[in-house]
């Protein structure tokens, strides 16, 4: 099994509607049908490894249901040049795989109160209504999450050596995804509750969407994202607004946001606007949405291609009459963080932004974070020198 195996490709139409619409590549339909084609007969023409972003919005545009993302990451997975040797920063950022991991450093450096956090967040939960899935990224902001009062509400479950699997997936790397994919399901399909709700979209694309429709695991509740519990809670008049926003931001969407699709793109833009804030529209937005150029680094392994990226979106903040960007993705939050320092433009986090509207303390805010992930990846520097073996992770050379 492999990515594009998600598909029955001889649906396909060579309509060309996919990279038509696709914001980057803007290709008219015939030239877009036919590297479609290509790529099914096992090609990967130069303008998708050149220019692609791997932002996953092609799948939206296809009038056949079919996942055109999953086609490219499949060409882009079999390069020669990824069958011998991945940079050994590569598996540095799987859970799951041998050697030092990206999050376990930093869980690492946790002080014993948030240890014991994670600690009762990895015993396994009592049957319940809904349940909080915390995921990688909200460990770190363990303590305020656990004394939050706006989630008193949830119980709390995230055994820290348990990940979604977006990090495998977005780097092309099937074989460590369904290996992690095995590894969460396992736990998670055992859980008794009516709906599982995701601190990070990410989790929620990957749990309730991806799992399903590509890896064939679909978990016995419902998925959904915090946005939207918080949105309900809220207009169900259980959640007060205690300190409004008040500043105009341009709304960022991650890759993700395709994935869950227009309803909850406009549950960012409902709660967003509910906790005070005005939103902004970028040139982009939508399926239609330019990324923060992360995903991107799965074509070459190339920083550079990430800057140029991300300076048509930073442009597009100013351009839309504010220097403050919503970002609903704390992966698009870490990789924007130093090009919007050098760009002025201010990054907000929302989960931590809405939480603190509807009446939390946040103690921990991501933007203290910079300082320790700087400091873990530079401790870990010298793996971006090393090769690993695609097959099983461990660094070779």
């Amino acid at each position: 099994m492999s990515f594009m195996d998600c598909c029955d490709w001889t649906k396909c139409t060579q309509c060309g509607t996919c990279l038509n619409q696709c914001p980057v590549l803007k290709l008219d339909r015939k030239e877009g049908g036919e590297i479609i084609l290509h790529m099914i007969e096992g090609g990967l023409p130069d303008s998708i490894l050149n220019q692609c972003t791997l932002c996953m919005s092609c799948n939206s545009f296809c009038p056949e249901g079919l996942r055109p993302y999953e086609l490219i990451l499949q060409r882009v997975s079999e390069q020669p040049e990824r069958q011998n040797s991945l940079p050994g920063l590569v598996p540095y950022f799987l859970m799951g795989t041998p050697g030092p991991v990206f999050f376990p450093d930093l869980y690492a450096m946790q002080n014993q109160e948030e240890k014991a956090v994670l600690d009762k967040w990895g015993e396994f939960p009592e049957p319940s209504e809904e349940l909080l899935w915390i995921g990688c990224i909200g460990r770190l902001f363990c303590k305020d999450l656990e004394n939050s009062k706006v989630l008193a509400s949830l119980p709390k479950f995230s055994p820290a050596d348990l990940c979604c699997g977006e990090l495998h997936y977005r780097t092309g790397q099937w074989d460590a995804f369904m290996e992690n994919t095995d590894r969460v399901f396992s736990v998670l399909s055992k859980v008794e509750t009516q709906r599982l709700v995701c601190y990070c979209g990410s989790c929620c694309t990957f749990l309730g969407t991806i799992l399903p429709e590509v890896a064939g695991r679909k978990l016995p509740y419902e998925v959904i994202s915090l946005y939207q519990w918080l949105l309900e809670k809220h207009q169900a008049g259980e959640l007060e607004l205690k300190k409004p926003l008040g500043y105009a931001a341009a709304v960022h969407e991650s890759c993700y946001a395709t994935e869950l699709g227009g309803d909850f793109q406009q549950t960012l833009r409902d709660v967003y606007q509910a906790a005070g804030c005005q939103v902004v529209e970028m040139e982009h937005t939508g399926a239609s949405a330019l990324t923060c150029g992360a995903a991107s680094v799965a074509r070459d392994f190339d920083l550079a291609s990430v800057v140029k990226v991300q300076a048509k979106r930073l442009k597009e903040v100013k351009d839309a009459g504010t220097r403050n960007m919503a970002l609903n993705c704390p992966g698009c939050y870490l990789t924007l963080a130093p090009h919007s320092w050098v760009k002025r433009v201010r990054l907000k986090y929302m989960p931590e932004e809405l939480l603190k509207a509807f009446g939390d303390d946040i103690t921990a805010p991501i933007s203290r974070l910079m300082p320790r992930v700087i400091y873990t990846l530079g401790k870990r520097a010298p793996l971006a020198w090393k090769k690993a073996d695609p097959k099983t992770m461990r660094i070779v050379s």
